[in-house]
């Protein structure tokens, strides 16, 4: 709104009431604000490594840049769509020697084209919270602060969801408790630690039946990872949904059969997990 006065002159000016300046102050908040999340937007770098093995499955090695540092994120990946596949919980047992000596023989043996490794697991490779592997429940559901999503299979289909919405019933078959959140609703979450740089593990969707299982070979924060996962095209050709962090750091480890005529993608963890999260033709 702006008032008209008459000077002496005669002539007319016109005066900006505080409403307009409050209004200006806004509006440079605003454009302050969006300059820095297109900083903060990652972008995919240079051309990736994919291999198609059909309209249902794919893998991709794939790296996104940071503009406003150049820092840069390279990542192992499976897509896969759930009217194809479902996941599976691989469990390796907890004696000292696991179920299967590596990645490549545990995802071989139980028939699974690709995978990773899966939650987290204390010193004596007990789960951290509720595992389920093959409908065998292992452990109990928990409520600690990084255990802040379930990811689970039924007969309808593959949900990720938070830990205050899941609600249990009969005929799960596979179930991990991990965290934390990393994306949700199409945006990163806030509060996603900014420090402690390692390897990390994932798994994401769009929510419209389409999935995809990562290991980075660089090292990054929680917040980084979610900020990457966010960004359209930085790692995934389709807007992320939803994603959620895997045990990271030396248990990272991921597996990718292409074909007969090529040599497995393999990243084995440096040390012995508890369990394994694969993806298996349905």
């Amino acid at each position: 709104m702006t008032t008209i006065r008459r000077e002496q002159t005669g002539r007319m000016r016109r005066s900006f009431m505080p409403r307009q300046a409050s209004l200006a102050w806004l509006l440079w908040i605003f454009l302050l604000y969006a300059s820095s999340r297109l900083a903060a937007d990652w972008t995919p770098a240079g051309e990736s490594e994919q291999r198609e093995v059909g309209a249902d499955l794919a893998y991709a090695k794939r790296t996104a840049v940071r503009p406003s540092d150049g820092k840069q994120v390279t990542a192992h990946l499976a897509f896969f769509t759930s009217r194809a596949f479902r996941l599976e919980v691989i469990d390796l047992g907890a004696s000292p020697e696991p179920a299967h000596p590596t990645l490549e023989a545990a995802f071989r043996t139980e028939g699974c084209a690709a995978g990773v490794n899966g939650g987290f697991f204390h010193p004596d490779w007990q789960p951290v919270g509720l595992m389920i592997s093959k409908g065998e429940r292992i452990n109990r559901f928990e409520t600690t602060k990084l255990l802040s999503g379930v990811i689970y299979i039924d007969d309808r289909g593959i949900h990720l969801v938070r830990r205050g919405r899941f609600q249990d019933h009969r005929g799960i078959t596979a179930l991990l408790q991990t965290g934390p959140y990393l994306v949700d609703n199409g945006r990163t979450v806030r509060g996603l630690s900014a420090s402690d740089p390692r390897r990390r593990t994932f798994i994401a969707t769009d929510w419209r039946g389409r999935w995809v299982i990562g290991a980075t070979t660089s090292n990054l924060t929680l917040a980084d990872l979610g900020e990457t996962l966010a960004s359209p095209d930085a790692l995934t050709p389709w807007r992320v949904d939803r994603a959620i962090n895997l045990d990271g750091g030396s248990s990272t480890g991921f597996f990718f059969d292409r074909d007969a005529a090529r040599a497995p993608v393999t990243l084995q963890p440096r040390k012995r997990v508890r369990n394994l999260l694969a993806i298996c033709a349905r």
